[in-house]
């Protein structure tokens, strides 16, 4: 076994994932609500999602790697219903806090990000030690660059009740 498979495929799905999932999900909130990380009413403080991202990027790889792939959605349901009430509100425009269906979608849009850079951290390892050059390359590029192009797209959707 190469030593640095695992090291490719973990370092992909924790630190590709924090650069890039953070820019985007943070892009959705200020589009939202312009500047949300500096309001604690309106969000949980940031550092917490951060910390959570970068342990569920070794969890889920983890969890594929030793066939446990349904404990990916079990996770998941364990989050959904720990923020079920949250995802219910109205909202309130003056007070800034926006309707709980924007909110589950940032949700839903950075988890699945983050499952697929774990699923391509996964891969990569299998890749890298079967020494399939060509995935290894061009499939985290890919990945990245659909990223970057979404970020980049994000910014243009803004429709936000209160802007």
């Amino acid at each position: 076994m190469m030593w640095y498979a695992p090291v490719i495929g973990y370092g992909f799905s924790v630190f590709a994932e924090a650069i890039l999932v953070k820019s985007v999900v943070e892009t959705l909130w200020d589009c939202v609500v312009p500047n949300s990380a500096d309001k604690p009413q309106v969000r949980p403080p940031v550092w917490q999602g951060d910390a959570l991202a970068r342990i569920e990027g070794v969890l889920y790889v983890a969890f594929l790697q030793i066939g446990l792939g349904s404990m990916i959605g079990l996770w998941l349901v364990l989050k959904v219903a720990g923020q079920w009430k949250r995802w219910m509100d109205d909202g309130d425009e003056k007070a800034e806090r926006p309707d709980g269906r924007s909110v589950f979608n940032i949700f839903l849009i950075g988890n699945a990000l983050t499952m697929l850079y774990s699923f391509v951290g996964f891969k990569l390892i299998q890749w890298v030690q079967a020494e399939r050059i060509l995935q290894v390359c061009l499939v985290p590029l890919s990945v990245i660059a659909l990223t970057l192009a979404f970020w980049a797209w994000i910014p243009g959707q803004r429709k936000s009740r209160f802007l």
